[in-house]
């Protein structure tokens, strides 16, 4: 009996080489938040709103942050307005390039109303611009322009759209003759 219990003993042993060759795989986030809301802010104030259904945090290089379940970037004006409004599937930002990639169903509407739609969008934190070389279509009031690319501010305020097609609604004032 008592050589059965030393033999239990014995067999009860964990071999700590064995537990430390445990090692998590690169493709696991550092963290992990769903439902997720975060704000970012500059000199005190809150620039911008992020809320994403899943967001998974890389620490390790190459850092990146990866969002899905859908994503929202509210934009606030100087006045702390909320202003315009960035909204995918899903996003990658690279904290070490300071560049947010948005994908999937992309749609920016700015404070005047206008909308884009496209499927990739990047915002360059750095400069402050967002661009796409992908088609979009952009909507203001009736007026509906499609495109191959965009480059524009970050809230979208101003823009300029690469090899145009669409249609524009010309009012009977502006088709006077001289």
């Amino acid at each position: 009996m008592f050589i059965a219990v030393l033999l239990f003993i014995g067999g009860c042993g964990n071999d700590l080489d064995k537990v430390a060759a445990v090692e998590l795989p690169a493709a696991v986030a550092d963290r992990v938040t769903e439902e997720a809301e975060y704000f970012y802010s500059d000199s005190g104030i809150v620039r911008n709103r992020l809320r994403a259904g899943r967001i998974a945090e890389w620490t390790t290089k190459p850092e990146r942050t990866e969002m899905s379940n859908g994503v929202e970037l509210l934009f606030f004006d100087a006045m702390g307005k909320p202003g315009s409004t960035l909204t995918a599937r899903r996003g990658l930002i690279l904290p070490g390039e300071k560049r947010m990639e948005v994908m999937e169903q992309v749609v920016f509407i700015n404070a005047k109303g206008e909308r884009l739609e496209t499927e990739q969008l990047t915002w360059e934190q750095d400069s402050g611009r967002v661009h796409t070389d992908k088609a979009v279509r952009v909507q203001r009031g009736e007026d509906v322009i499609h495109g191959q690319g965009l480059d524009a501010a970050e809230d979208f305020s101003h823009y300029t759209i690469r090899r145009v097609t669409g249609t524009l609604q010309l009012g009977s004032d502006t088709l006077q003759n001289p």
